[in-house]
């Protein structure tokens, strides 16, 4: 056995391959959660598109409701009166998200269930970011709720 600085050098080393681990974790869910955000606002672009070609200059949305047409979304499953996470996608896990979303320094339980509304709370703002960048007169999510309320300039009308 080594001397007490050897074996605290060796947590150090532990520590840091826990946490390269952690944060490797992490970056897949960032990676993925792009590609589904991206998903999200080309299914937001079309309802646009649709609300254009009725006519109207405005749309409100659940993000919830769009996400359920984006493919490979995380599901759920209701459990005790809650909405809880029961499908990642391939290669992902409850630990990704938790990691990507909380850090790499936080300490995960192996088996806690993720409320579905978390993972879609902290999809929320970034979804909102990518949609405020399509240039709208007005964008913005309804208190409260997981909806997006968007608004463009009637024909003619000066910008």
């Amino acid at each position: 056995m080594g001397t007490f600085a050897e074996s605290l050098t060796a947590t150090v080393a532990a520590k840091r391959a826990e946490h390269g681990k952690r944060s490797y974790e992490a970056a897949k869910w960032c990676k993925f959660e792009d590609k589904l955000l991206d998903r999200a606002l080309e299914l937001f672009k079309l309802r646009c598109k649709r609300e254009a070609e009725n006519q109207r200059c405005d749309l409100t949305v659940s993000f919830e409701v769009l996400t359920r047409e984006v493919e490979e979304f995380p599901t759920h499953t209701l459990t005790d009166s809650t909405y809880v996470v029961d499908s990642w996608g391939e290669g992902l896990s409850a630990e990704s998200w938790y990691y990507a979303t909380r850090g790499p320094a936080s300490s995960f339980s192996p088996g806690a269930p993720v409320l579905f509304a978390e993972v879609l709370e902290s999809m929320m703002p970034k979804f909102l970011d990518k949609v405020k960048t399509l240039g709208f007169q007005s964008c913005g999510r309804e208190a409260g709720t997981w909806k997006v309320s968007v608004s463009w300039h009637q024909p003619g009308a000066r910008s």
